[in-house]
């Protein structure tokens, strides 16, 4: 567990890091039926003690595998209608700043109970924004299929309707206002039913290849853009829930000029892109392939290394709740995303990291599993456990030998990160620091797209 924000009366409050922090509220107020924040006297609010207070990373993400305790890692859980265990669930109490799961496979008191143990913790459902079930209890459907509905579902340039994969589901229409309102009156409802604060709306127009091309009103990039832009406007409402859409393909162009965005809020790479199109119409997002995405052998290129940095580090600082989605197939490369991370996280922001590990015998998506979750924070906790304290600039670019690399200080140690596609970099410390491995570095070489996380000795920290 590690820092959360307590939002109560239009206040932020930063309890659970030594102390709290009192600030302007972000663009989007918390549900307001939910209570558990607001239900202490006046003037009775303490600090919650962390258990690791000098870590900065926050783990989250999106779980629906390996839900329950005899299943396996890769048990299917959401699609069998598996419940979260009892023990899995008090773990992500202790572990976890949120979680996004689906529906069924939760029971109404799930979240209740976690937030009673942690009652800063995000509970998040995870819901499909373009198939909907006609059998009730399926994964991330928000239900409610009647056979009129079949007018709103996704047809191809002859009309007929998209066949979908599933027995009993169909594929909706992207831009249907109807099949929009029916999301958003859905998911209100098991916001409620569950006591969740938000929604990660997965399968958006953009990011959804499942449905083919031959479609009959979406035949270019911009019909999907702008058929994005009208289901996040129709469905949006912060005072009921959060909206976190998946933000595959944010990233792209949108082909004209973008609104003007706050000083407060603005990038220098994400005018004229998605990010910022939608920015209004969001409350942060699931970024599912942040700088490695699980279905590639690579990393992203530097170009768009720096705007999926860009993104999170804008929704860290406006308070935004942010997933992003990493994998790794080595240490390094999980050094090199934790580094990354690491660079733009915010004490009081609500960013947090999903470990998507690439193991030889299990699927790309395995970091969807829980159970993977549990055995990567504890096989890897010299990396997730960087005894880093606070950090105490925002980063920043260094010439060094060799050319330029990312850096940022921290209380008790060092982040640097070479994003560059071609280049290596030398660095040399003004003195000896360790390594998650243990080693004691005063220099070494940062390869193409690789990071370094350092600490200080236990003897040199103040």
């Amino acid at each position: 567990m590690r820092c959360h924000l307590l939002l109560a009366g239009g206040i932020v409050f930063l309890v659970g890091c030594g102390g709290w922090h009192i600030g302007g509220l972000g663009k989007a107020a918390p549900p307001k039926r939910d209570s558990a924040a607001t239900d202490e006297p006046v003037g009775s609010l303490t600090p919650t003690a962390r258990i690791r207070p000098d870590c900065p990373i926050r783990i989250g993400g999106v779980y629906t595998l390996g839900l329950s305790v005899a299943g396996g890692e890769m048990e299917d859980s959401a699609a069998k209608g598996v419940k979260l265990s009892d023990a899995n669930r008090d773990w992500m109490a202790a572990h976890c700043d949120m979680a996004a799961l689906s529906p069924n496979t939760l029971a109404p008191d799930t979240f209740p109970i976690l937030r009673k143990k942690q009652p800063l913790f995000t509970p998040l459902l995870y819901l499909l924004a373009s198939t909907l079930y006609e059998q009730p209890n399926r994964k991330g459907s928000v239900g409610g299929w009647q056979p009129s509905m079949s007018a709103w579902t996704l047809r191809d340039r002859s009309g007929k309707e998209v066949p979908h994969p599933d027995a009993g589901a169909h594929w909706m229409d992207f831009g249907d206002v109807r099949w929009a309102a029916h999301w958003r009156k859905q998911t209100d409802s098991l916001m409620r039913q569950f006591g969740a604060h938000g929604a990660v709306a997965a399968e958006m127009p953009q990011g959804n290849t499942f449905v083919g091309e031959d479609l009959a009103k979406y035949t270019t990039p911009e019909d999907r853009g702008k058929a994005t832009e009208d289901w996040l406007r129709a469905v949006h409402d912060p005072s009921k829930f959060y909206l976190l859409p998946s933000s595959l393909g944010f990233e792209q162009p949108v082909g004209r000029s973008t609104p003007a965005i706050p000083p407060g809020a603005a990038e220098p790479g994400l005018p004229g892109r998605y990010w910022d199109q939608f920015y209004t119409l969001l409350d942060g997002a699931w970024s599912e392939g942040w700088v490695h995405p699980y279905w590639s052998e690579e990393t992203l290129p530097d170009i768009y290394w720096e705007l999926h940095m860009e993104a999170a580090e804008r929704a860290a600082r406006t308070e935004q709740v942010f997933i992003v989605s990493t994998a790794y197939r080595d240490d390094d490369e999980l050094e090199y995303a934790l580094a990354s991370y690491l660079l733009v996280a915010k004490r009081q922001a609500r960013l947090a990291f999903q470990p998507m590990p690439l193991r030889p015998g299990q699927p790309a998506n395995a970091g969807l599993s829980l159970a993977v979750l549990r055995r990567e924070l504890t096989d890897k906790a010299a990396y997730f456990d960087a005894p880093l304290g606070v950090a105490l600039q925002d980063r920043h670019q260094i010439s060094i030998s060799g050319g330029a690399v990312w850096r940022r200080a921290y209380q008790f140690g060092d982040v640097y990160v070479n994003s560059n596609d071609r280049t290596e970099a030398v660095v040399k410390l003004g003195g000896p620091m360790l390594n998650p491995r243990g080693q004691t570095v005063q220099s070494f070489t940062l390869l193409p797209h690789t990071g370094a996380i350092l600490h200080y000795p236990p003897n040199k920290k103040k």
